[in-house]
């Protein structure tokens, strides 16, 4: 049987990225990983694609495709590493930046929708399990498990 605390946590990331799509990624263009990539660069300048998918745990593939598509929309510049001319390193643009406030606008409103009539004792409390959670399901990953 699904754990029904699992199920409740997807049920909500779905739906949050469902109401995201919806009225922010499409009509700006996004589709697939972009939004990651733009949340991810924006939080680490000059992160490498490699960095992205490790992060979100997302294929090459994917990322690259978002990166090549950022990029023709004028959100990305990606530059080569020049240690490792196989890698790329990725910033925002002006228009990225500010697609990524846009985004983060998003998540903060659906924040405040998701946690109305929820003390913020209990949101700490449920940030702190959800971080161990998270911490726990990385060494899992890493086989620390």
């Amino acid at each position: 049987m699904t754990d029904p605390v699992l199920s409740s946590l997807l049920r909500i990331n779905r739906q949050r990225i469902k109401a995201l799509r919806r009225t922010v990624l499409i009509p700006h263009g996004y589709v697939g990983v972009m939004h990651l990539i733009v949340l991810y660069t924006g939080r680490h300048p000059g992160a490498s694609q490699e960095d992205v998918v490790a992060f979100f745990a997302l294929d090459k593939a994917s990322v690259a495709r978002g990166a090549r598509r950022l990029e023709e929309l004028g959100h990305l510049r990606r530059e080569q590493d020049p240690v490792d001319r196989r890698q790329y390193r990725l910033f925002l643009t002006q228009g990225g930046e500010e697609m990524l406030r846009i985004i983060e606008q998003a998540h903060l409103e659906f924040q405040r929708q998701l946690s109305r009539g929820v003390s913020p004792e209990d949101w700490g409390q449920l940030a702190a399990l959800l971080e161990r959670l998270e911490e726990n399901c990385g060494r899992e990953l890493e086989g620390d498990g």
